[in-house]
C-alpha cells in the first residue's frame, strides 16, 4: 500500500486510502488508524466526514455504486430492442465488477453474515423486506442490522433495474412468463458476479461474455 498525494483533497485522500486498506485487509482487519496514515490526515478529520468505519465503507461503496446505478438505469430506459438492453446491461455490469471485484467481494461477505451467526434474508410473503435469521449466538444488535440493510439496499438497487428489464421482456413477448421473477433476476445477477469474481479468462472482452450469457441464460426463456 502507498501513500497519497498530500495536494488531493482531504475527502479524496481518505476515500482512496480507505480501497487500499479494505482491498488488501478486508473489511474486519481494516482499521482507522490505517486509512488514516496512508490519507495522511489527522484522526479528527476522518471522524468529522465519516464518524466511524462502517460509514467510511458505506461511503466508499455509495461513492462507487451511484455512478454505476445512474448508467444501468439509463440502459434501462433506452428506446432499444430488450435484447440490446440486456446486452448493455450485463456489459456495465462485468465491467464494474472487474473494476470493483475485491470491494465488492468484501461488501458482500459482509452481506452474507459467515462467522457471525446471523443474516438478513427476504420475508417469504414480501421479497422487498427482510427479517434476521439467526443460525447460532445470541444475534445481532439493532445497528448491525442497519449497516447489514444498507447494503443489501445497494445491491437490491442493481437487481432491481435488471428485473425491471426482464418484467419489460415479459410484457411485451420477448420471454415467457416468469412465475418468479424475482428470484430468477438475483440468481441472474449473482450468477454473473461470481463468473466475473473467478473467471478462467478474466480479459475476454465484456461484450462477448455479456453475449454469451444472452444466449445461455435467456434464450431458454424466450417466448
Amino acid at each position: 500500500m502507498v501513500g497519497i498525494d498530500r495536494s488531493t483533497p482531504k475527502d479524496e485522500r481518505i476515500m482512496a486510502a480507505a480501497e487500499q486498506v479494505f482491498s488488501h485487509k478486508g473489511y474486519k482487519q481494516a482499521t482507522l488508524d490505517e486509512i488514516i496514515k496512508i490519507a495522511d490526515t489527522g484522526k479528527g478529520t476522518v471522524y468529522k466526514y465519516y464518524k466511524n468505519k462502517e460509514k467510511l465503507f458505506y461511503s466508499l461503496v455509495l461513492r462507487k455504486n451511484t455512478p454505476f446505478l445512474e448508467k444501468l438505469k439509463s440502459i434501462a430506459e433506452q428506446n432499444c430492442s430488450i435484447e440490446k438492453k440486456l446486452q448493455d446491461y450485463f456489459v456495465q455490469l462485468i465491467e464494474f465488477m472487474r473494476k470493483n471485484a475485491v470491494i465488492w467481494q468484501v461488501l458482500l461477505f459482509e452481506m452474507s453474515g459467515t462467522g457471525s451467526g446471523w443474516q438478513l434474508v427476504h420475508k417469504k410473503d414480501d421479497k422487498d423486506q427482510f427479517e434476521v435469521k439467526v443460525t447460532w449466538g445470541d444475534g445481532p444488535t439493532e445497528s448491525e442490522v442497519e449497516v447489514v440493510r444498507s447494503y443489501y439496499e445497494i445491491i437490491h438497487s442493481e437487481i432491481a433495474v435488471l428485473q425491471s428489464i426482464l418484467e419489460e421482456a415479459v410484457n411485451e413477448g420477448f420471454l415467457k412468463p416468469i412465475r418468479d421473477i424475482h428470484t430468477l433476476t438475483g440468481s441472474l445477477f449473482f450468477g454473473i458476479i461470481m463468473m466475473v469474481f473467478h473467471s478462467a479468462n478474466p480479459n475476454a472482452a465484456a461484450e462477448e461474455v455479456a453475449a454469451s450469457i444472452i444466449d445461455r441464460f435467456m434464450n431458454g426463456h424466450k417466448a
